[in-house]
């Protein structure tokens, strides 16, 4: 039976080394009052200085001495690591058919070191089409966010149909002087123009309760009056849009926004068929007179 291979001694990793904080700054000492303190002073200032020095010296000795072991370490492991697939190899050919077996052996850790490639270039891949999708997601989001503020601020800058129509509603001017005397002169003209042969045969009785009759139902349908009127405005304003978003539509001026209808929705398929046409028929000339110039024959 091959031995085993033995298991290397896990290494870990160095710790990170501890964050150093700016300290305040010390407040400003008095001057020294006589040169005794002065000397103190700076005898002082060297020792602090010479101390830190020293500390700075250990510090980086052992530093050094752990980087000097740690990478003694690894060469130590890739010694032992080789030593122990040497040993494996002469194990495996002292059996019978043991360069069958070392073939098998070398081939199955050449197939495991080409898995372990693999699938750290597949995770690369990966994590760089992530970052490119979400980098595109991004500018797709942005993208979307600008196009809805443009149409907000549009919208906004543009005159809605309702406020045009109410502009044009004669029932939604306020009522002025003037239309009150064109209207009290209609009353009286047609006041004037009444003559008792006009009754029909009715009594005074009878025509103050048709007239109360009359004016009861307009009073009653007057909401529905004005509200025919407003539709009617309204409907006016947007046959004009549609109208001339047909008479003004072409590749170069494409049809007006918020502007839809089932006319302006055929024209718009019409117009996208053309365009698929001549970019099939530009991407076939190009390929032609590329196929031709490769060739050696000029178009």
């Amino acid at each position: 039976v091959a031995p085993t291979r033995p298991a290397t001694a896990e290494y870990s990793a160095p710790l990170p080394p501890v964050p150093v904080f700016a300290s305040p700054p010390r407040p400003r000492q008095p001057p020294p009052r006589s040169p005794e303190e002065a000397a103190v002073r700076l005898q002082r200032w060297y020792r602090n200085n010479a101390r830190r020095r020293r500390f700075l010296t250990v510090v980086n000795r052992a530093r050094r001495r752990r980087r000097y072991l740690d990478e003694r370490r690894r060469v130590a492991q890739r010694v032992y690591a080789g030593e122990a697939d040497v040993e494996e190899m002469k194990a495996r050919l002292a059996l019978p058919g043991g360069y069958k077996l070392v073939s098998r052996w070398k081939d199955g850790r050449e197939a495991e070191a080409a898995t372990r490639v693999q699938n750290l270039w597949r995770s690369m891949r990966a994590k760089k089409q992530l970052v490119q999708l979400v980098g595109q997601q991004v500018r797709e989001e942005a993208a979307r966010r600008l196009q809805a503020f443009a149409r907000r601020n549009r919208r906004k800058q543009r005159q809605s149909l309702l406020a045009r129509s109410a502009a044009e509603n004669p029932c939604w001017r306020p009522v002025d002087t003037d239309r009150l005397s064109r209207h009290a002169e209609e009353i009286i003209s047609k006041r004037r123009q009444h003559h008792a042969s006009m009754c029909r045969g009715f009594n005074e009785v009878e025509l103050r309760k048709q007239a109360e009759a009359r004016y009861r139902e307009l009073t009653d349908g007057v909401g529905r009056w004005r509200y025919d009127v407003w539709r009617s405005l309204l409907q006016r304003e947007q046959t004009k849009e549609m109208i001339q978003a047909l008479e003004g539509s072409s590749w170069d001026r494409p049809s007006p926004y918020s502007v839809c209808s089932a006319t302006l929705l055929k024209d718009a398929e019409e117009k996208h068929r053309e365009r698929k046409a001549a970019y099939r028929q530009d991407r076939q000339v190009g390929a032609e007179s590329g196929g031709a110039w490769d060739s050696g024959t000029p178009v």
